[in-house]
């Protein structure tokens, strides 16, 4: 058997829609008869209740999705009518021009932010791809759903623990998949640099904490999400 190495530059690209088969690489050849060379690929479930081909459509829909509620927003951020400034004084307690500024820059970014997401960056919390990260990878305690390492925003990786499989993929009044990757992506530095200075998934919670924290709600994650995609409706 001939030689066989990986060339880096293909890694990871390219995607059977239809098998549950990922190019991970081309390969090269030597003439030395005998030869031979490993390659060992992790085919272990990024969600056991599914399988990675299944998992990689899901979490696009709930991109796609993601992106379609930031796109509203915007669109409602540059009306500011009476109807969006209720709504931005639910989730931020106040409707200033501070809050619609901050919205007005953030939310573009945002949208590019989840645009960028690929299958291949959403991936298990203890993966290679984390675990190559500037901060270490919290074990998975069944509490937390997702993840993402502020020092490498510009890498726009999210990584997902199993509380996150469980998660319905659209139902907005509560967690679910599209929530998640909204919330997880305003944390990157060059979006919203969002803090969890609260977790709260309902619209009565997170009221609340902005009439208690009128000048913090607009840096908190869950209360960008609420303010984006918290309805009363579900995507399918």
């Amino acid at each position: 058997m001939t030689n066989e190495f990986l060339n880096k530059n293909s890694q990871y690209f390219k995607t059977d829609e239809n098998e549950e088969w990922t190019e991970v690489g081309t390969a090269i050849t030597n003439t030395t008869p005998g030869s031979i060379s490993n390659v060992v690929i992790n085919t272990t479930r990024i969600c056991p209740n599914m399988s990675n081909n299944e998992f990689r459509k899901e979490v696009m829909r709930a991109r796609d999705a993601g992106a379609s509620l930031i796109k509203e927003r915007i669109a409602a951020v540059a009306r500011w009518d009476a109807t969006e400034q209720d709504r931005a004084k639910i989730y931020f307690a106040r409707a200033d021009e501070e809050i619609r500024s901050t919205l007005a820059a953030g939310l573009p970014r945002l949208l590019a932010a989840m645009q960028e997401l690929v299958p291949e960056k959403i991936v298990r919390w203890d993966s290679e791809l984390n675990r190559s990260l500037t901060c270490s990878p919290k074990p998975d305690h069944g509490d937390n759903a997702a993840a993402v390492c502020k020092p490498d925003s510009q890498k726009r990786v999210i990584a997902i623990y199993s509380k996150f499989c469980s998660f319905k993929l659209g139902a907005l009044w509560r967690e679910c998949k599209i929530k998640t990757l909204i919330h997880e992506c305003t944390h990157f530095t060059d979006t919203f640099d969002s803090l969890d200075r609260v977790y709260a998934d309902t619209e009565a919670g997170l009221k609340t904490y902005a009439e208690n924290h009128p000048d913090e709600a607009i840096r908190n994650a869950d209360n960008i999400t609420g303010y984006i995609a918290t309805f009363d409706r579900e995507v399918t």
